[in-house]
């Protein structure tokens, strides 16, 4: 409730209560700054008000200028400010009753602190209890297996092996078709079992050593092709297949895939 003050001190407690006023500012800017403050105050502009009051202040410190000060500070809003402005008040004046008024103001203001402390403290804990819980982090993509150098390429190696034990194997069979020589032979026995055996070894050795030679080919020619398909991006070497293939008695490499 605003009631106004004019040439005394009128405090906002209900009903207006007039109370003996202390004597103005001696100082004559003071003073000036006193009625201005008073007639700002009295016509709702208090942001004026406190403006004027706080410019007499700066010339003199007189009470009636501090509880002008008090008053509009709580008028706007600002029971910070006015809180310490009456403490000031209070500590200053020797009028009791001035002193009691004025004890009763900053306890409506302290209460009114009090409020806005309390509704903040409810909407932070509104605001706690209606935050929405953090997204979980996104699990982190499995790093890609490093690719297998090209000469531990399965297929070329199982090729290479076995191609290199076929060949070796028909290698042997020539090998002993060579030495069991028929014309050799020291007895008639002996030399009708060498006619016999060697055209056989010498077939399968043929086949076994063409078949060798096949196998190891491919072998190495999957490995270049995967070493050749490793150097280009985007491409992989499992593209590329290559198998033996044998029918009716012929031999031969099958390549598959995509170059």
């Amino acid at each position: 409730m605003l009631l106004p003050l004019v040439a005394g001190l009128c405090m906002a407690l209900g009903p207006a209560v007039a109370v003996a006023a202390p004597s103005k500012p001696k100082n004559s800017k003071a003073r000036k700054y006193y009625d201005s403050a008073i007639e700002l105050y009295n016509q709702n502009e208090f942001d004026e008000a406190v403006e004027a009051a706080t410019l007499g202040l700066e010339i003199e410190e007189h009470e009636l200028l501090l509880f002008l000060l008090a008053q509009a500070e709580r008028m706007r809003d600002n029971c910070v400010v006015a809180v310490e402005v009456y403490t000031r008040f209070i500590d200053m004046t020797e009028d009791e009753d001035q002193k009691q008024n004025a004890l009763t103001l900053k306890a409506m203001c302290a209460e009114k602190l009090a409020e806005l402390a309390r509704q903040a403290e409810l909407e932070a804990q509104l605001e706690a209890d209606f935050e929405p819980e953090p997204e979980p982090e996104p699990e982190p993509e499995p790093e890609p297996e490093p690719e297998r150098p090209w000469y531990r390429d399965p297929l070329g190696g199982v090729l290479v092996g076995v191609g290199g034990v076929t060949l070796l194997g028909g290698g042997a069979m020539l090998v002993a078709a060579a030495v069991l020589d028929p014309d050799k032979a020291d007895i008639y026995g002996t030399f009708a079992r060498r006619q016999e055996v060697r055209p056989k070894l010498l077939l399968a050795g043929s086949i076994n050593a063409g078949a060798g030679l096949l196998l190891v080919g491919g072998g190495l020619l999957r490995w270049m092709l995967v070493r050749r398909s490793q150097k280009r991006p985007g491409s992989t070497a499992r593209r590329v297949e290559v198998a033996p293939w044998v029918s009716g008695g012929r031999t031969g490499l099958v390549l598959t895939g995509r170059f």
